[in-house]
């Protein structure tokens, strides 16, 4: 009887929680397989093979759980997706934290240096003339790829992973989808 005054409280409070608010509206057209968020001002064009979704209310709850612990810090998931045979994976964050994108890009590693296996170092690169940090490591058995730049106040992080087996093979296709970036002004 106790288990299912807990349970009931539980789903309760689950259901009370309200929808999660987004801080930079954004869309992703399937038609066009292109992601666009008209708030920071930039988009990227995906193959046709990745389902990307941008309204964390529509995720699953685990990622929800993560969306609200990141808006609690003051981050944003600007969108989460997968290639159709769930073999990569992409998502993309933004925070309006004024940072240069080398320093940001050094903040996250930092943070997660205990949980990489291997890492490549970060690396500055030019995207349509835009100044791009890419960093390349390993963490809990997957192999990562992101992509750290600004815009304006908004810096944002777009990460690609993989089965390490794979990954080299389809860094083309990764770089491909960065490579598409474009700043909308």
């Amino acid at each position: 009887m106790r288990y299912l005054f807990v349970l009931a409280t539980a789903l309760l409070l689950v259901k009370c929680a309200g929808p999660i608010k987004e801080f930079y509206p954004d869309s992703y057209f399937i038609e066009d397989h292109i992601y666009e968020n008209k708030t920071i001002r930039f988009s990227l064009t995906f193959r046709r093979n990745w389902e990307i979704g941008t309204d964390p209310n529509k995720m699953e709850r685990g990622i929800q759980k993560e969306v609200r612990r990141y808006q609690k810090i003051g981050v944003e998931l600007l969108f989460a997706g997968t290639t159709t045979d769930g073999l990569h994976g992409v998502s993309a964050v933004a925070a309006n934290l004024n940072a240069s994108t080398q320093e940001y890009a050094e903040t996250i590693r930092r943070l997660n240096k205990d949980y990489i296996t291997a890492d490549s170092g970060l690396v500055d690169m030019l995207i349509k003339d835009k100044p791009v940090v890419k960093w390349k490591y390993c963490k809990l058995g997957l192999q990562y790829i992101e992509f750290f730049f600004t815009i304006d106040t908004y810096n944002v992080r777009v990460a690609f992973w993989s089965e390490p087996n794979i990954f080299d093979r389809f860094l083309p296709v990764y770089i491909s989808i960065i490579s598409s970036l474009e700043c909308l002004y």
